[in-house]
């Protein structure tokens, strides 16, 4: 067996790539060693897809999402190796994405100066067959770089590469302390794509836009909501992508269309939604009273509480202010609204930027609106005076700044009271806090009102003699709304006012107290926590048609694509010696995949209090949900039919705090803490049950997991995470790699995932 060198490195740094030699290619017949050659470099033209760059094809890692990624758009895509040095190339061996479901189109070239090129390898197609190495033999040449040209592949226009080895002999290459990275074209700021819509370099699913667009001509302001938004909806007049750093721009002419007959002002805004696209549920309920769209302060009654989408709330945005009006009325000059609360009528919060024209920097402000009383105003930097001096500690136009609104219950004894904290961070970290605003005689902590954010461009002047030139712009590079989970179940006419305070606090861990948190057979044939108490509310990881329920069993629809499923229950403090266990009975398809490694994968997480997790969370490779990003937990999983049985293991990893925005989908998120057990097989239609616990030990957290079959255990591995406090657990996930179990992708077939017919939790003493 020849043994194979990769280049494998670590760290990630920008370097250049240059050529030594200059002589022709030739045949070298001298050669008689056929050994891996140290590849030093892959490079690409930088157009390639997310985080799958050229350096993952020579990272020595054959996980499917350590790949190569780019789109033939017309023309074949090259990924170029570079050798180090010139060497005698007898051969090379690819390792193709998805390389045992479809056919690769590709061509080889190699040259011993990087700029003349000959053809070693005509077009080409791969096997199709294997997702190992596929090796192409070629008449030795000597060379330094080698080109390989993909075309495609027989189901579309991506060329995506695994791993790729060279093979051949000659002088020995030091592989280098750090990869050659090619920097990605399109790349703006803070991780934006300029040759992307607002929808998909931003998570718009819980936002609609406003513009002063009036395209439908009813005399109102034109509407895009979520769905559509969150598809790539773009428009170059009022809210695109902005060309040179990916910010969402957010463009207001006053000459545009108004939202109603009693608005004043243009804008292009969001507005927050919480039921993210299902538009089962309405955006208000006439009359003025929350539902699951909009969220309630904490101070709210317990019956307003429970029928919110969310108690209290937190917007953070990162943006700029690249331009505001410059003529018209002297109190509306240079005015901007870039985020509010707005209530069912007032506004808690309206938070303003103004620049005057004379001055270099910008004020910020921002105005609270009771529902009975006169507004409140409150300066944070500099003046909203209509002849306010130049504010020395101001903000410039196309300065980068952030802000948090932020509305917390402060308890008072049996008293809840709602506090506005408004905070304001300059780029180089620097923070200015207004005072919190104490909001209890406000008018809005009653049965009938409700609160939903804006961000954006809201115009304060529409006295502009020039409204298609004298506008406002505003660019964001972040935006992000969270909530505190609504109370369910309250009775609301005899709860005392300690009472009302305990259930609108935010939910914490509870202490763990031994007994079945939830045993869900699938008798009603549903996905939600329905009559049974035993019943548990399942949710998908990564889209909605992972799921598949009927009576006695649910569905985990694999087929055809990696997909996952989690459910959430009440989160658990462990204390010493006490032991979270899921138990899952599952029954194989009829087609078992082979050679799958960790292709089956079980995790238990903290939730952290994220009540957004109370809900379907898609999250992919080119979509990930930052909901998932650092929740404390472990994952195990299983191998699939591996070549070699005996290496079959259970691994144990754990979840990092900076990970992919992606549960189960990658284990780039973990890291392996180890891995081991007997030697085991998935039989088709075949029924198993799994466990994977963790335990609160003296030393840490003991994470476990086995596989069973009739009673017999086949497999079983632990593995104590010393030192660990990660504690609290209130998520279990499940995730299968696409192809592992099963291969049709209809629904309702035999053949397309796992059929859970029973998962437990429980907590347990030993």
């Amino acid at each position: 067996m020849n043994i194979h060198l990769r280049c494998f490195v670590p760290a990630m740094v920008l370097c250049s790539l240059s050529a030594h030699a200059n002589s022709p290619v030739t045949a070298n017949s001298a050669c008689d060693a056929n050994d891996g050659l140290v590849i030093v470099s892959a490079t690409d033209d930088g157009l390639y897809e997310e985080t799958h760059g050229p350096e993952n094809a020579i990272d020595g890692n054959l996980d499917a999402e350590s790949r190569w990624s780019n789109e033939s758009q017309g023309s074949p895509k090259s990924l170029l190796l570079n050798l180090g040095a010139v060497q005698t190339v007898k051969s090379i061996s690819i390792a193709w994405y998805k390389g045992d479901s479809r056919r690769a189109y590709f061509a080889v070239e190699a040259s011993s100066n990087g700029a003349d090129y000959q053809s070693v390898i005509t077009d080409r197609q791969s096997g199709g067959t294997a997702l190992d190495f596929e090796s192409y033999p070629i008449d030795a040449v000597q060379a330094q770089f080698i080109r390989i040209n993909g075309n495609g592949n027989e189901s579309n226009d991506w060329n995506s590469v695994v791993e790729v080895a060279a093979y051949g002999c000659g002088e020995s290459v030091e592989r280098p302390a750090t990869p050659v990275l090619t920097e990605r074209k399109g790349q703006g700021v803070m991780g934006l794509r300029v040759d992307r819509t607002p929808g998909e370099n931003f998570d718009l699913s819980g936002w609609y836009v406003t513009t002063p667009a009036d395209d439908n001509g009813d005399d109102k302001a034109d509407s895009v909501y979520e769905n559509e938004l969150s598809a790539g909806w773009t428009d170059s007049r009022y809210f695109y992508t902005d060309p040179a750093t990916g910010g969402m721009v957010f463009r207001s002419t006053p000459a545009g269309a108004k939202t109603s007959k009693n608005t004043n002002y243009t804008r292009t805004e969001l507005r927050g939604m919480l039921r993210r696209g299902d538009e089962s549920i309405e955006t208000r309920i006439e009359g003025g009273f929350p539902n699951k769209n909009n969220w309630v302060f904490s101070s709210a009654p317990l019956s307003a509480q429970a029928k919110a989408g969310g108690v209290d709330g937190k917007l953070s945005a990162t943006l700029a202010v690249n331009q505001v009006t410059r003529l018209g009325k002297d109190y509306q000059i240079g005015r901007v609204i870039i985020g509010q609360i707005h209530a069912k009528d007032d506004e808690p919060i309206r938070l303003y930027y103004r620049k005057l024209p004379r001055n270099k920097y910008g004020s910020i402000y921002y105005a609270h609106e009771p529902v009975t009383g006169k507004e409140q105003w409150i300066e944070i930097i500099g003046s909203r005076s209509d002849r306010a001096a130049n504010p020395d500690d101001g903000i410039a136009l196309d300065e980068i700044f952030s802000y948090e609104i932020e509305v917390k219950g402060l308890q008072e004894g049996e008293l809840i009271v709602p506090m506005l904290h408004v905070k304001i961070i300059r780029d180089d970290g620097t923070q200015v806090s207004a005072e919190p605003l104490d909001m209890r005689n406000s008018g809005f902590s009653v049965e009938d009102d409700f609160m939903f954010f804006k961000a954006g461009a809201y115009s304060q002047n529409n006295s502009s003699p020039d409204p298609e030139m004298d506008f406002d712009k505003v660019t964001f590079f972040q935006l992000d709304y969270s909530h505190s989970a609504a109370p369910e179940g309250v009775a609301v006419e005899s709860e005392s006012a300690a009472a009302q305070t305990m259930a609108a606090a935010p939910a914490l861990s509870q202490p763990a107290r031994d007994g079945v948190i939830f045993d869900d057979k699938f008798a009603d044939g549903g996905r939600d926590n329905g009559a049974d108490k035993s019943d548990t509310n399942w949710w998908t990881t990564t889209n909605s048609s992972a799921i598949e329920v009927a009576s006695g069993y649910l569905g985990l629809v694999s087929g055809g694509s990696g997909r996952g499923i989690r459910s959430t229950f009440p989160a658990q403090a462990l204390i010493e010696g006490q032991k979270l266990q899921a138990t899952f009975t599952f029954t194989t398809p009829e087609t078992v995949g082979a050679d799958r490694d960790s292709a089956f994968r079980v995790g238990l997480y903290d939730k952290l209090g994220r009540t957004e997790l109370e809900d379907d969370q898609s999250a992919s490779s080119k979509k990930p949900n930052t909901l998932y990003d650092g929740l404390p937990g472990y994952m195990i999983d299983f191998d699939i039919n591996l070549n070699d049985s005996s290496a079959a293991n259970i691994y144990i990893r754990k979840h990092k705090e900076d990970t992919q925005g992606r549960l189960l989908g990658t284990t780039k998120g973990y890291t392996k803490l180890a891995g081991g057990g007997d030697a085991y097989q998935f039989e088709p239609n075949t029924t198993y049950t799994g466990t994977m616990s963790v335990q609160h030990t003296s030393v840490g957290v003991m994470i476990s997991g086995s596989l069973s079959q009739e009673g017999r255990v086949l497999s079983e591995f632990s593995h104590t995470d010393e030192s660990s406090d990660t504690n609290n657990f209130g998520m279990l996930a499940f995730h299968v790699n696409s192809k592992t179990f099963g291969s049709s992708k209809k629904p309702e077939t035999p053949d397309n995932g796992l059929d859970f017919s029973q998962v437990k939790v429980e907590v347990m003493s030993e």
